[in-house]
């Protein structure tokens, strides 16, 4: 994989212009919302593979890429927004630099495209897991099972394996059905045989009786014994075959449909009124049936919800959890949807059956017809049995089903309006026959017979071929699911004791004895977390919101690990950290230093407070950190300091902006006075809205500096050091003597001077106030690394005074006497 080492952003989303140093290492980027930070993801997303998330996915129809990837004043000018992005391949020991148009994100310029290089970055394009947001952490913890599945199956590279389980699980249900049907074809070719013969059940004693009754009166042999290649009718062909049409049998036939016409107006009524009263309970609750098909779309509307904006509509609800429980509303209902369809489709199945057997029916009298040549009676039944054929495949499915409505009330026979009197007519012919003789009749028989026994034959092997299919799906089904339950849960168990693991780590004061399970089934995985000890519960059960938000993030970093093992080396973090509760934060810094040492994590906060706090627990460093202060349309992003500070304020006053480098400067200050109270332990006027006026912050600094160089020289002193003392001594002085600190009342405190009045200076008044403030900034930076000084540890009982590179080192611990 890859680390980034600098990143230049031009026109792409809120920014117009920002270089970014990385310097392979961790960053951070905090400032207020709106202040541009998620542009900066975006961008680095879009330069490494070409998308923004953001703009993807459901929830998003109309944005794209093309027309909302370039700043708003570019977008008829997408040339101009590009990404530009230097990246080190630590397996290959090399960097290149990737550079990506808004108006060809498939066309990027790589230097050196070295194949080595083109496929590793092929690789992170083919990953953009490795960004996650805030809106997206919760998408593995409050989610049905399913889902869940789905989308961890999708982060580890594994989705072929839910695929194939969908695809044999489709041919195995398909399979069923034919075995259904094929079972249902042996019910009606049985029915048929057993009519012509006249045996009350199908026993082969039975059987043979019938017919060695009209082969004894032939004068033909008997059969002993019925096996599969028996002939019934076996030596007719030397007496001289007879046709294949026996009066009695037809007779039989033809009253078996006209008895069953007397059931047509009841056949499959409680089905057809129960599908009926389905279809209506469906057309005045319009939202069921919308809740079903649209299930997908609310479980990831319910994973977005990130406040009171809708993220399917956009509609502004009253609060999140009122949101929350409509799109939970919806889903209750789309459950309940779900149970309807399933008792429509099996009353569509029953009545597919009865149409079967009536099919059945149909085919015999169909055939006397024709050799009794009644074609136009002939033709209506031929009619009515492809119409009924035509029927089924709309019976087993929902759309189908609701397309017949009309149909069920009406009747869903539809009984040929002629079929009466045709069929008292055919009967009427065929008994007004002469009655055959006894030779005929038992020739007829017998062909009949066989005919209808090869049938029945014939129905048995596609039964038999049908139920070896759907065993064979079955099986083959059921031993891939056992197969990937073993692969998913030796997979899952290395997952579950990471996450395990991590979120202890970062609840390490109350939840040391956290566990995890994960435990996959066919298409599911289900998860639930231990609660002190109280048993596994699913995790939305006790915890708190902001636990739920660390599950999602511990479970996300387990998951990149199994992913990518030693090659996790970068991941984008939108937002998603100030989820962890705030009193958790210094371990969650633990858990990324000890568990990810070589991951280079890019880390947005618009909490002010937990960008320090990563400094302090030195994740991240002044170089290594990023604060923007504001945004506007025209600027983009404003950076609250940076390295380059006294640069631009050079640069602006070269060019008479005063104006400009008053504005710099304040911020500057703002920005210094706040970092530095934090890091000395300054102690303002408590105020509870936390908004310090840079008139309160500074002088506190100043005096809590002299304060810990006075202690640092006590030190000294007691321990007998005297060069320390005199290093002591010496920075008090130059930090009292500093023109800058000697004029705070007049620059800095007084409310009247503020950065307003500056711009009213002359470039000759304001550049000794900027050299003032460089100088008396300096006093608190280590001359060796240059990061701010802070006391360690952080609270009463603090022991030195140190930079981040440890050159600038002072004891403030008096010896004990």
């Amino acid at each position: 994989m890859i680390k980034l080492e600098k990143a230049h952003i031009e026109e792409v989303r809120g920014i117009r212009k920002l270089d970014i140093d990385f310097k392979k290492e961790t960053f951070a980027i905090s400032g207020p919302n709106g202040s541009g930070k998620s542009g900066v993801i975006d961008a680095i997303e879009f330069g490494l593979t070409g998308q923004i998330g953001r703009l993807t996915g459901r929830g998003t129809k109309g944005l794209s890429v093309a027309e909302h990837g370039p700043h708003v004043d570019k977008t008829k000018f997408p040339d101009a927004a590009f990404v530009e992005l230097k990246v080190f391949f630590p397996a290959l020991g090399k960097s290149a630099t990737i550079t990506r148009k808004v108006s060809s994100p498939k066309k990027p310029k790589i230097v050196p495209a070295d194949p080595d290089v083109k496929a590793v970055l092929d690789e992170i394009a083919d990953h953009p897991e490795i960004t996650l947001s805030r809106r997206e952490i919760l998408r593995f913890i409050l989610v049905e099972p399913t889902k869940r599945s789905e989308e961890i199956q999708t982060i580890l590279k594994v989705e072929e394996i839910g695929d194939t389980r969908g695809a044999l699980n489709t041919a195995q249900n398909k399979l069923q059905l034919a075995l259904r049907t094929a079972a249902s074809q042996v019910d009606s070719s049985r029915e048929v045989l057993q009519r012509h013969l006249q045996i009350a059940t199908f026993q082969a004693t039975d059987l043979l009786a019938a017919v060695n009754q009209r082969r004894e009166a032939l004068g033909l042999p008997t059969i002993e014994v019925l096996t599969a290649d028996t002939k019934l009718d076996s030596g007719l062909a030397e007496s001289g075959k007879a046709p294949e049409f026996n009066k009695q049998s037809a007779l039989r036939d033809l009253k078996a449909l006209s008895d069953a016409s007397g059931t047509f107006p009841d056949l499959g009524k409680t089905e057809a009124t129960l599908i009926l009263s389905g279809i209506s309970r469906l057309e005045t609750e319009p939202a069921l049936l919308d809740a079903f098909q649209r299930r997908s779309l609310i479980e990831k509307g319910l994973d977005l919800v990130d406040g009171p904006e809708c993220p399917l509509c956009d509609q502004l609800w009253d609060d999140e959890q009122q949101l929350r429980e409509h799109l939970k509303t919806k889903l209750a209902k789309s459950e309940e949807a779900a149970r309807l369809q399933e008792g429509l489709l099996s009353a569509g199945a029953e009545l597919g059956r009865h149409a079967a057997r009536l099919l059945g029916l149909l085919g015999q009298t169909l055939k006397i017809a024709e050799s009794q040549g009644g074609s136009d009676f002939a033709k209506l039944l031929a009619d009515w049995a492809k119409d009924l054929g035509d029927l089924r495949a709309p019976l087993i499915n929902l759309d189908g089903l609701l397309g017949l409505k009309d149909r069920l009330i009406n009747g869903w026979l539809e009984v040929p309006k002629e079929l009466s009197k045709g069929l008292a007519a055919l009967t009427g012919k065929v008994d007004a026959m002469p009655d055959q003789t006894a030779t005929l009749d038992a020739q007829t028989f017998l062909a009949t017979a066989q005919l209808r026994l090869g049938d029945y034959r014939e129905a048995m092997r596609k039964k038999k071929t049908a139920e070896a299919a759907s065993t064979s799906a079955k099986t083959a089904y059921d031993a891939y699911c056992r197969a990937m339950e073993e692969e998913l849960n030796s997979l899952y168990d290395d997952v579950q004791e990471d996450f395990s693991t991590f979120y202890r780590t970062i609840n390490e004061d109350d939840e040391v004895k956290f566990t995890a399970k994960l435990t996959p089934s066919e298409g599911r995985l289900d998860l639930d977390v231990n609660f002190y000890e109280r048993g596994l519960f699913p995790p939305g059960a006790f915890h708190s919101e902001g636990h739920q938000d660390g599950m999602g993030v511990c479970l996300y970093l387990a998951l990149m690990k199994r992913l990518f093992g030693d090659r996790f080396t970068i991941a984008l973090l939108d937002d998603v950290v100030m989820s962890v509760d705030s009193g958790h934060r210094y371990q969650f810094c633990k858990l990324l230093k000890t568990h990810f040492p070589n991951t280079q994590f890019v880390i947005t906060t618009h909490d002010r407070l937990w960008a320090e706090q990563m400094r302090s627990a030195g994740l991240v460093s002044a170089k290594t950190s990023l604060a923007f202060h504001s945004w506007t349309v025209d600027t983009g992003p404003l950076v609250e300091s940076n390295v380059e500070i006294w640069d631009e304020i050079e640069a602006a006053l070269a060019k008479g902006k005063v104006e400009t480098a008053a504005a710099g400067l304040r911020h500057h200050l703002e920005y210094a006075s706040r970092h530095l109270a934090d890091h000395l332990g300054a102690r303002p006027v408590f105020r509870a809205d936390g908004n310090y006026e840079l008139g309160e912050l500074l002088p506190s600094v100043l005096s809590r500096m002299k304060d810990i160089y006075g202690k640092a020289a006590e030190s000294a002193q007691s321990w007998g050091n005297i060069a320390a003392k005199e290093a002591a001594a010496d920075r008090k002085k130059m930090l009292s003597s500093s023109s800058g600190a000697s004029n705070v009342e007049q620059w800095a405190v007084n409310k009247a001077v503020h950065y307003n009045e500056w711009a009213n200076f002359g470039k000759k008044d304001f550049e000794p106030v900027v050299t003032a403030f460089k100088e008396l900034l300096d006093c608190f930076r280590c001359t060796s690394c240059q990061s701010w000084l802070y006391v360690t540890p952080r609270g009463p009982n603090q022991e030195s005074l140190r930079c981040y590179c440890s050159a600038f080192n002072m004891n403030l611990k008096v010896k004990s006497k």
